[in-house]
């Protein structure tokens, strides 16, 4: 009940905190087969959950225990389907405890419904994969034995990527990829179960690398340079804010792998022409969105929008401003920045709208249930318009520019070395 109730908040909570969400390959998820659900796991409790709110399935989790905590917290994430994991830091002597929670694990799947686990084990803001724990193999083999390989147990494999972990409006794709069936190990298994194990676990970890916008340490800097300018390569318009349209995910990924194989004389040079590319942009007083081009707004979309756009931001100054100031002195790890941001407005937005609904029915009675709705409904198209504004802006701003012929033929070479020019690719 409690999973249900939370469920359709947290959707709306989340396509007002990310710009676009991007859904992909989600026709790949089994329909009835029991399945575990894995990912590369690099924004606190962000991909559990954002994986639980775009699918019908139930799903549950593995949580560390003291994440979980106790009190009304840890009856609220335990009623959401938040599973404890006892790991050291928590002390051996509880580890005895994790027993209760593969029991359970099992019995969800046995039922036919879904787990999700982080095969990392542990959380770090990044774009690549930690080592892999073999938790997820051994509890399937479990499964196996326990039911004499009578069952199709699936492992789908996603990855979980953020423009910017951390950062309000900004997009996350979640690409579901290949589909591993337990079965198909079974001979292996009997051979030699380590071996089974080792296995399973080397797929998984490339079947997730293969569906993540993959970026080296070393490759960083130059990379989320150039990600944005892929990002802008693609027309987008301001809906749908929820799809599946993967061109803006491809070109990504294909440029961190294009970075990710330059020779370093190769890599250096693109340095150096994007770090060019980048003060002309400086010092002509635009963006790359801008020099692009491949979005239009208009002033009359400003114009029309912009009472339901006023209406919004009065209607949810309040909790925005407070979730922000809250995030910012109760979160300690920025890893759990997004997650605990979402779980803050979540938790004010419902005070607040209790608290309208009470001053509302003097004047509104029973009608005044429905106003912390319509204010959710304008502060929502009041996010989306102010990102449609700014896009105006910049487009409106460089039609002043008096070069942009040059930065567009800047920008062009960039583009073609990261996404066509295959002697880019030196050996």
């Amino acid at each position: 009940m409690v999973y249900r109730l939370l469920r359709y908040p947290l959707w709306l909570l989340y396509i007002c905190f990310f710009r676009r969400i991007y859904f992909i390959g989600a026709d790949k998820i089994p329909k009835k087969n029991p399945v575990i659900f894995t990912s590369n796991h690099s924004n606190g409790f962000l991909e559990p959950l954002i994986i639980a709110v775009l699918q019908w399935r139930h799903i549950w989790f593995w949580v560390g225990a003291s994440e979980i905590g106790g009190g009304f917290k840890g009856w609220l994430m335990q009623a959401g389907h938040s599973l404890p994991i006892y790991r050291q830091k928590e002390g051996k002597e509880n580890m005895h405890k994790n027993e209760v929670t593969f029991q359970t694990s099992r019995e969800v799947l046995y039922n036919g419904n879904t787990l999700y686990l982080a095969p990392e084990g542990r959380c770090i803001i990044h774009k690549e994969l930690l080592p892999f724990k073999t938790g997820c193999a051994r509890l399937a083999f479990k499964m196996m034995e326990e039911k004499n390989w009578q069952l199709d147990l699936k492992i789908i494999a996603s990855g979980i990527n953020y423009t910017y972990h951390d950062r309000f409006r900004s997009d996350v794709y979640v690409k579901f990829g290949k589909v591993l069936s337990v079965l198909d190990y079974k001979e292996l298994y009997l051979q030699d179960n380590f071996a089974a194990v080792t296995k399973v676990t080397e797929d998984l970890r490339e079947a997730i690398q293969a569906e993540m916008i993959y970026v080296r340490a070393e490759d960083e800097a130059l990379t989320e340079q150039l990600l944005p300018m892929g990002r802008n390569n693609v027309a987008r318009g301001t809906f749908p804010i929820y799809g599946s349209d993967s061109r803006a995910f491809d070109t990504e990924q294909k440029i961190a792998n294009t970075v990710g194989q330059l020779a370093p004389a190769a890599k250096e040079e693109l340095t150096v022409a994007v770090a060019a590319y980048q003060q002309q942009l400086q010092q002509s007083k635009t963006t790359d969105y801008a020099v692009a081009n491949k979005n239009k707004r208009s002033f009359l979309g400003i114009l029309l929008g912009f009472p339901i756009w006023l209406v919004g931001l009065i209607s949810g100054i309040v909790p925005h401003i407070l979730s922000s100031k809250l995030t910012a002195k109760v979160v300690p790890y920025p890893e759990f920045k997004a997650s605990f941001s979402i779980t803050i407005a979540l938790a004010i937005w419902f005070l607040y709208g209790l608290i309208v609904i009470g001053v509302g029915s003097v004047w509104l009675s029973w009608w005044a249930i429905l106003v912390p709705f319509g204010m959710v409904a304008t502060q929502f198209f009041a996010y989306h318009y102010q990102d449609y504004y700014q896009d105006y802006q910049a487009l409106a701003k460089h039609q002043k520019v008096t070069n942009k012929t040059a930065l567009a033929e800047q920008r062009a070479a960039i583009m073609k070395r990261v996404l066509q020019n295959k002697e880019a690719l030196d050996s």
